[in-house]
């Protein structure tokens, strides 16, 4: 899937996040997330966020738990040259839904660091629908300036993601 636009936005009625993703072959994905799902993932995505920011490779020195908030604060703030955060979202009946009219409302989440670099996150409903992502390190640093931004709106009181450990191995379960 070759994505075109993301947009992020709080549904107060709902009390969601709703995630939309447009592609170049102009198909529409739209992904309800929950406070729940939304408190998992903040964490993880965003520790994942800060690692594109360090040096990678063999002999590559990590930093000490002390500086993750600050890594995370540069990882965020740092310049996404091939993202324009001020284009609206394209919202064209012609769009086609692979997933259906319906939002998918996962009952997972996986997020997952591959060699390659980037993020690939897969999200699954129990109905049996999926949804998997590739996002370079820039659209996974854009969707977790978004996922703040919602967070500020929502007033969901959720904790810091600095609290939150990252697993040694790169790759989180959200359920």
């Amino acid at each position: 899937m070759s994505i075109h636009q993301v947009q992020l936005r709080y549904d107060p009625v709902a009390d969601r996040l709703l995630l939309s993703l447009r592609t170049h072959q102009a198909q529409l994905y739209r992904v309800w997330l929950t406070r729940r799902m939304v408190g998992g993932l903040v964490g993880p995505l965003q520790e994942i966020v800060a690692r594109f920011t360090l040096p990678q490779g063999p002999g590559a020195a990590m930093p000490v738990p002390e500086a993750r908030p600050l890594m995370a604060e540069v990882a965020r703030e740092r310049p996404l040259n091939d993202l324009s955060f001020g284009e609206p979202f394209a919202n064209d009946a012609q769009d086609s839904h692979p997933l259906g009219p319906e939002p998918l409302l996962p009952a997972e989440i996986d997020l997952r660091t591959p060699p390659g670099g980037g993020l690939q996150m897969a999200l699954r409903e129990f109905r049996g629908r999926r949804l998997e992502l590739s996002l370079s390190a820039d659209l996974a640093t854009g969707l977790a300036r978004l996922l703040d931004q919602c967070l500020g709106q929502a007033n969901w009181s959720l904790p810091a993601a600095a609290q939150v450990a990252a697993a040694a191995t790169g790759t989180y379960t959200l359920n």
